[in-house]
């Protein structure tokens, strides 16, 4: 491997700023832009007949589903930015102009009755007004200022999305609007159909759609259109998904609201209850047409009162709300025409389910969950997989050094303490090294993880950190922000996640790099001020490494990334709550004042699960004594603990039993925007973790499979 010198050369010049356009300006550029590009080719375009005008239309089209594809990683993140904000109470609100604008009207508009989405929680706002609607307004979009006033008018807030959407990526309207969104604390998206564009710059998430130049040039009503159409479907409808708006594929929440949408419902809640025509409709009638009501009813006998307490305490979630009541509910308990007695039953009483405890047992089949709430009263409990997003190593193996072999010893180590899915963590080193070390877990996670935990990505903490806030990191290793280093480091293997100082000249730029391609960037090893933090939050970063570790202590007028991060509803919080290295205060008063941010991680050495000895964490040699990892100088190296020892920490610490089982199962997949690891759901793999009483190990199943017992 070839990487760049890591020290920018003497007298260079300083990196552009975030306020730097990245592409063709608001006046004089439109040229470059390729949704204006002429295409070769087409010159007698004109002369074409009606099926050849037809074919070559329809064979075009297939640039804008490319297009989307090719954008899947950016809008997967856009997803889970806007469920995010929903779920805390805040609104989805598109803004556009022209076909742009008229594409995201119409979104929002067919979301109340798909999804009984309530009045006002999804807003579009259209440059022109109503009006513009029917009748061209084209010039309302050059219109700044009136962008601002528009998200002014609607008290636009910290917890709301703004959905800037743009095929230029440079009208002004949308850029205003932007702007505005991120001053007063909004997240923003924004979806253009230019590479590099100026609303791709402005916005903290970039959905890029980049079709090339349109069969009649310049005219982005065609593939600009289709492919902003086909996103916007998506990302709305993945939100709604996650929102716990369908059923498997039924529309549970359809707003039955004329003949063909009741008898939508009525065909709806015949095929999940198995009940007849006179048996739904009567449910549903009771129900006031509200079709997860009738489902819960119709399934389970139970009044109104009931069941609504039932689908209230399951957030929404018709599935969970089923297994709450006890239903034999068709599609939950007997799906794919399967017979209950080949089933593998665990003997559980409750199951995590989509961060609800769930009564009853779990039943398996074919390496997959086939049933939850079943009867049975057992001491035991079945939970997802655990997932850990920090892990520089583990039963004497280290992430930075280990081979192949090596790393799948370590796998199965993690499995066998409940682990699932991890991260592995590369601290600071030698930049070739870090590379190699890179590109041997990325090998292994292509290799699949058998019996073990499963790798989900790399994480690289480093070498963007202060030298005032080092920790364990080498400082001879750490380096000023450098994008030739960054770039080639992360062409070495699947990186995920990187961790930088917020503070340090250039980070910014790293920030909203990384985010384009796709990374999750995470703050610490940090000195940084709670307004370079916000800045950098702006710029995209959404999480803190081991809050309190790494980073100056709270003060009463310097809070710094700890103080920021507790307040930025934005940020997700990742501790290490294993007793050491946070104050059991503090572990509690995160959770207090961060509620649904905060996850924890092990950070564990090569040490975790070994005893009292001397191995390597990176380049840095470390001893354990005591339970605790100390390098030579006696400065704590990481973690020696397993998560399992977390959890229980955390239930200690009154942390309610569902918080705790989030923080270790479904908020660290969710910070990598993951939802096939971290989740109990039926018809997934059975990749499940039982805990007696005492949240003690007593089976681990990969597929399955036991490979604990």
């Amino acid at each position: 491997m070839t990487l760049p010198n890591a020290s920018p050369p003497a007298g260079a010049s300083p990196p552009a700023t975030s306020a730097s356009p990245r592409g063709p300006g608001p006046a004089g550029d439109l040229g470059r832009l390729t949704t204006e590009a002429v295409r070769p080719g087409l010159d007698d375009l004109d002369l074409l007949g009606p099926a050849d005008l037809v074919s070559l239309m329809a064979a075009d089209a297939r640039r804008a589903t490319d297009a989307v594809a090719a954008a899947a990683p950016s809008i997967s993140a856009a997803v889970e930015v806007v469920f995010r904000r929903l779920e805390a109470g805040g609104r989805l609100i598109y803004v556009g102009a022209g076909t742009a604008g008229r594409l995201a009207v119409l979104d929002a508009a067919e979301l109340g009755p798909t999804f009984s989405v309530p009045e006002g929680v999804v807003e579009a706002v259209l440059a022109g007004g109503d009006r513009a609607l029917r009748h061209p307004s084209e010039g309302a979009e050059d219109d700044r200022a009136a962008g601002e006033a528009a998200l002014e008018n609607l008290s636009v807030g910290e917890r709301d999305v703004v959905v800037g959407v743009s095929a230029s990526g440079r009208t002004p309207f949308v850029l205003g609007a932007v702007a505005h969104a991120r001053a007063v604390g909004a997240a923003t998206i924004g979806l253009t159909c230019n590479a590099g564009s100026l609303l791709s710059s402005a916005a903290s998430t970039a959905i890029e759609l980049v079709v090339g130049g349109e069969v009649i040039a310049g005219s982005s009503r065609l593939n600009a259109g289709t492919a902003q159409k086909i996103a916007l479907n998506t990302l709305s409808t993945s939100v709604m998904v996650r929102m716990g708006k369908t059923y498997g594929n039924l529309m549970v929440d359809v707003r039955a609201t004329n003949t063909k949408l009741r008898d939508r419902a009525l065909r709806i809640v015949e095929s999940i209850t198995g009940a007849d025509r006179q048996t739904a409709w009567t449910a549903l009638e009771a129900a006031g047409w509200n079709t997860k009501l009738a489902c819960l009813m119709a399934s389970s006998g139970k009044d109104l009162g009931t069941v609504t307490f039932a689908l209230e305490a399951s957030g929404g979630r018709l599935r969970q709300a089923l297994a709450m009541v006890g239903t034999g509910v068709r599609r939950a308990v007997v799906p794919l025409g399967r017979s209950g007695p080949k089933w593998k039953r665990l003997g559980v009483g409750a199951a995590f389910v989509d961060g609800v405890l769930v009564g009853g047992d779990v039943a398996i089949d074919d390496g997959a969950v086939v049933a939850v709430g079943l009867p049975g009263d057992g001491p035991a409990i079945a939970v997802p997989g655990l997932v850990d997003l920090q892990v520089n190593g583990y039963a004497g193996v280290d992430a930075a050094h280990g081979s192949v072999d090596e790393l799948e010893a370590m796998g199965l180590a993690l499995a066998r303490d409940g682990v699932l899915a991890y991260q592995p963590t590369l601290i600071t080193g030698d930049p070739v090294l870090v590379g190699e070390a890179a590109a041997r877990l990325g090998e292994m996670a292509r290799r699949g993880p058998g019996d073990g935990a499963r790798i989900i990505g790399v994480h690289l903490e480093g070498p963007f950190l202060s030298p005032e806030r080092p920790g364990a990191h080498p400082a001879e290793w750490l380096r000023a922000p450098d994008g030739p280093l960054l770039l080639a480091l992360l062409a070495m293997g699947p990186v995920t996640m990187v961790t930088l100082a917020p503070e340090l000249p250039g980070a910014i730029e790293l920030i909203e790099e990384l985010c384009r391609r796709g990374a999750v960037v995470s703050l610490g090893h940090s000195a940084a001020t709670a307004e370079q933090v916000s800045a950098a939050v702006g710029a995209g970063a959404s999480v803190v490494t081991h809050l309190f570790n790494g980073m100056p202590s709270v003060s009463s007028r310097s809070p710094g990334l700890a103080g920021a991060a507790l307040s930025d509803t934005r940020l997700r919080l990742q501790l290490i709550a294993d007793g050491v290295h946070v104050a059991d205060e503090l572990v509690r008063l995160a959770f207090a004042a961060a509620p649904g941010r905060c996850s924890i991680v092990t950070d564990a050495t090569s040490l975790a699960g070994r005893g009292d000895g001397i191995l390597m964490l990176g380049d840095v040699p470390i001893t354990l004594k005591g339970g605790v990892a100390r390098r030579p100088d006696g400065t704590i190296a990481g973690g020696a603990s397993t998560l399992l020892h977390g959890l229980r920490q955390l239930c200690s610490l009154s942390v309610e039993l569902p918080e705790a089982l989030k923080a270790v199962t479904e908020r660290p997949a969710r910070v990598l925007g993951r939802a096939d690891v971290g989740y109990l759901r039926q018809g997934r793999p059975a990749n499940l973790v039982v805990l007696d009483d005492r949240l003690e190990l007593k089976e681990v199943l990969v597929n399955g499979r036991s490979i604990v017992a």
